[in-house]
């Protein structure tokens, strides 16, 4: 590849817009690419940039769209569906990977790709927006300061609307809760582990749910022990108790169609303003052998605003050649303190 370049794939879908402008603003000229030819001719704002029309299904489609790419943004979720055949297809064109994922399920898949990574020259690096770069580092920093831990839990709270990609996302998440038990990702039933944390006032309940850092947490850190929570909020408290009851039937084929349809007719996502006053908090707490615990907590303005920032910050790092082949954590590949660069982000040490 004589010249760098940048695609970002699903740039007709609502992050993946954000995420184009932000590269757009950052003077970078990426090649859109999507699977409707439609969709990205609507894209009218940025008609001087090239764009490729492939679906991930089609993988010799994919080899050739990216056989001239240095680095791919997938923002095209759910990416069960869709990180596996444009992984595959990097490691045919030597194009290192990002996405904004936070799906346990992707970051196992991904991680099992590591030696083909290394074979391949090329950097899978999953999670690089808010989808768990804040946690990744928030954890691998304390991890640090406290080294010896037995047990990680990680309790976030979030104040933001979701996109149609995260709800879709959701549901393919639901009634499937892991965690992670000496090593071992295991199976949990919804509501069955709660846990307080403090997210900024004070002590609030948490009910176990599905976060990506049970993947990824491991890696960073070694410890063997993972649980991640949600806040107890009304919203969150009524879908464990959905799931609880109707978990089996929400997955069958009808149900899932109507509730598709569902999410189609509602917004793309969160408007500016709702944006604007929008935010997550994730809280750590690691727990040594003695049963000493050491916490700490980090909020992020704007999720998806900071998921368009950090992937479009890290994209730019690889541009210029700052890569480590091999599938990687954001934390392992460019360190904890890499969250700190970006608007937004407040990080609360306790104990230093």
């Amino acid at each position: 590849m004589s010249q760098m370049k940048l695609m970002i794939y699903g740039a007709t879908g609502y992050t993946g817009q954000l995420v184009v402008a932000e590269a757009v603003a950052g003077g970078l000229r990426p090649v859109l690419a999507g699977r409707s030819a439609k969709k990205l001719a609507a894209l009218t704002r940025w008609s001087a940039l090239e764009k490729r029309t492939v679906a991930v299904g089609d993988a010799d489609g994919l080899t050739g769209a990216l056989e001239d790419i240095t680095v791919v943004v997938n923002c095209a979720g759910p990416f069960s569906r869709t990180a596996e055949p444009v992984v595959e297809a990097c490691c045919e064109t030597g194009t290192h990977y990002l996405d904004i994922t936070g799906e346990l399920a992707v970051f196992e898949a991904l991680a099992a790709r590591d030696a083909a990574a290394r074979q391949a020259n090329i950097m899978v690096l999953p999670g690089a927006g808010c989808d768990v770069l804040p946690s990744d580092c928030l954890i691998a920093d304390l991890a640090a300061r406290h080294p010896g831990g037995q047990c990680l839990r990680l309790g976030m709270a979030a104040r933001s609307g979701f996109s149609q990609g995260t709800l879709r996302t959701i549901l393919d998440g639901l009634n499937n809760f892991r965690i992670r038990r000496d090593g071992a990702i295991v199976r949990v039933e919804a509501g069955s582990l709660r846990h307080d944390f403090d997210f900024g006032e004070g002590p609030n309940a948490a009910v176990v749910s599905v976060l990506g850092d049970v993947a990824t947490a491991y890696r960073s850190t070694g410890i063997a022990n993972i649980e991640t929570y949600s806040q107890a909020s009304r919203p969150v408290e009524l879908l464990t108790w959905t799931v609880r009851r109707f978990g089996g039937l929400l997955t069958m084929r009808l149900p899932r169609r109507l509730l598709d349809a569902v999410i189609q007719q509602g917004p793309a996502g969160p408007d500016e303003g709702e944006r604007r006053g929008s935010h997550a908090t994730f809280v750590a707490e690691i727990e040594g052998a003695d049963g000493e615990r050491a916490t700490a907590r980090l909020r992020v303005a704007d999720p998806y605003g900071f998921t368009a920032q950090a992937v479009v910050a890290i994209a730019a790092r690889v541009l210029q050649g700052d890569v480590r082949p091999g599938y990687q954590t954001p934390s392992l590949a460019y360190g904890a303190d890499v969250v700190r660069q970006f608007v937004g982000v407040e990080w609360d040490r306790p104990d230093g």
